[in-house]
Formats: C-alpha cells, sequence, structure tokens
C-alpha cells in the first residue's frame, strides 16, 4: 500500500483518539476521583496493549483480565508491605519478593489470565494512581483504572476493525 492510501489509516486513528479525548473530558468528572484532570493516559496505555496482545478480542480479554490482576496484585503489595511494616526499609522490596512470583507464574496459568505484561503495566498503573492522586482509595482507583482500560480495548477493537475493513476496501482491483 503506497504512502497516499495508508495515510488514511493515521488519520482516522487521530479521530479515534480525539474522539476519545472528548469523551474523556465528558466523563472524568463522574469518575470517583474528585478533581483530576482526566485519565486518557490509562485509556492510551491499554488501547497499546491490546496491540501487544495481538489484536483479538481474546486478547482484548487477556489485557483487561490481566488488568484486574493487576490492581489485586498491587493491592496485596500494598497489604504485605503493611504487615511487614516492622521491617522500615524492607518492608515494599519484601512485599514486591513475594507477590511478584505469583504474578510472573501466571504465565503458566490459563490462556485468559497468562498475559503477564498486562498484570505489571496494571499494578504500575494502579501505583501511579497513588502517587498522582493521593486524596483515592484503593476502590476508587480500581474502578477508574477498569473503566479506562475497558474503553481502550474498545478502541482497540475498532481500530483494528476499521483498518481491516479499510484495507480489504483499498485491495479490491479496480
Amino acid at each position: 500500500m503506497d504512502f497516499k492510501k495508508f495515510i488514511v489509516i493515521p488519520v482516522f486513528i487521530a479521530f479515534l483518539a480525539a474522539g476519545f479525548i472528548v469523551l474523556d473530558q465528558v466523563i472524568s468528572p463522574y469518575m470517583p476521583i474528585a478533581d483530576n484532570k482526566g485519565f486518557g493516559w490509562v485509556t492510551f496505555q491499554a488501547w497499546a496493549m491490546y496491540f501487544l496482545a495481538g489484536c483479538t478480542i481474546k486478547g482484548g480479554a487477556r489485557t483487561f483480565l490481566g488488568y484486574v490482576l493487576g490492581i489485586l496484585s498491587a493491592i496485596l503489595i500494598i497489604k504485605l508491605a503493611g504487615v511487614a511494616g516492622t521491617t522500615g526499609f524492607w518492608a515494599v522490596p519484601l512485599a514486591v519478593l513475594v507477590m511478584v512470583i505469583p504474578m510472573c507464574s501466571m504465565e503458566k496459568a490459563h490462556s485468559l489470565i497468562d498475559f503477564v505484561p498486562a498484570i505489571f503495566v496494571s499494578s504500575a498503573v494502579f501505583f501511579a494512581f497513588g502517587q498522582i492522586y493521593p486524596a483515592t482509595t484503593m476502590t476508587s482507583s480500581a474502578i477508574t483504572i477498569l473503566v479506562y482500560c475497558a474503553i481502550g480495548m474498545i478502541l482497540g477493537f475498532v481500530t483494528i476493525y476499521l483498518r481491516s475493513a479499510y484495507e480489504k476496501l483499498v485491495a479490491k482491483p479496480a
């Protein structure tokens, strides 16, 4: 496909991205984290994870479930660090040491929950929420992350659907 035909693909992806930003500006004030500036960054990295997971509905499900597991892992790290609090400096490293083993072991789990990159990215996003939004709760962070991850999965699906349809259209002989 020459560039003249190809450029249509980045343009419609740009329209999807801009449309999402409009949606984010509309829905972010209703999310359970007050005084936020939007959560577009969560959707954009989740959208990229959809591609990393293979650009399929199953890959999207694996990504979303990985996000659930990553959030749960982050919460367990926080709880374990609290239990290990008497170790001072070592509380968080010990909690991470314990939790990274099952997180990595998910690679050998059922194919819907074996997408380890999503587990780690989601866990990182959850920890970032605690830094960016200090007044957030674990529940409000989890809800917001999962809503915006779901939007990313939908945008990933729409991107692939529209791109595939366009490529078929362009490939038809004139």
